[in-house]
């Protein structure tokens, strides 16, 4: 009668894991038994510095903001951050957390670059006849492909901004959502919005 070989990988918890931070041989298969995620060694890298391999659970990401607050605009049509603090969905997020250089961002902790894909919208005004827009930023940085602008009529009426982008985002990265008065340097009056995230998997 023939035997069917057993392989058992190396394993302990995701915190004996990183305070040990070991060198896994190559191809040498390494368990987290508490989180059940797991790394593949490539001979060099400690443990710290490998990511994780796939675990079957998508990043993702939301955090909103439902009260309102007033935007200070310097110059017209620059891209400025919201200056404020959303919160975030802890109980359906996967690998992000809020931003912590934009309060108003989502952070990829993931461990790994990620292609996500991002959804922001933002409801707001600023007096009478002003163009209003936003932008996702990367780290600060305005993606000007992900541009949107809504008209803020007459009477104060909402003006509804919403774009869509996917972007490649490394460990500890963070994408936030910036916004604009195209119009004149008039304050934005913030009504609600959100940023969401998930990852694009093939």
């Amino acid at each position: 009668m023939s035997s069917i070989a057993r392989v058992r990988p190396r394993g302990d918890t995701a915190a004996n894991w990183t305070a040990a931070n070991p060198i896994l041989a190559f191809r040498e298969l390494a368990i987290e038994t508490d989180t059940r995620r797991f790394k593949v060694g490539d001979g060099t890298s400690p443990w710290n510095a490998l990511p994780y391999y796939s675990d079957g659970v998508s990043v993702r990401g939301q955090a909103s903001r439902m009260t309102s607050g007033t935007i200070s605009i310097a110059t017209a049509g620059a891209y400025v951050s919201t200056g404020l603090t959303a919160t975030f969905d802890s109980t359906t997020a996967s690998g992000m957390t809020l931003g912590t250089t934009d309060l108003f961002a989502l952070k990829n902790t993931s461990g790994a670059t990620k292609l996500l894909r991002f959804y922001a919208s933002i409801d707001a005004s600023a007096g009478n006849n002003h163009i209003l827009g936003i932008k996702l930023a990367k780290n600060g940085t305005a993606i000007d492909a992900s541009e949107c602008r809504a008209y803020s009529a007459s009477g104060n009426a909402i003006a509804k901004l919403a774009t869509s982008w996917m972007i490649s985002v490394a460990a500890n990265e963070e994408v936030s959502v910036r916004i604009a008065n195209i119009s004149d340097t008039t304050t934005i009056n913030f009504q609600r919005g959100r940023i969401e995230a998930s990852e694009v998997r093939n």
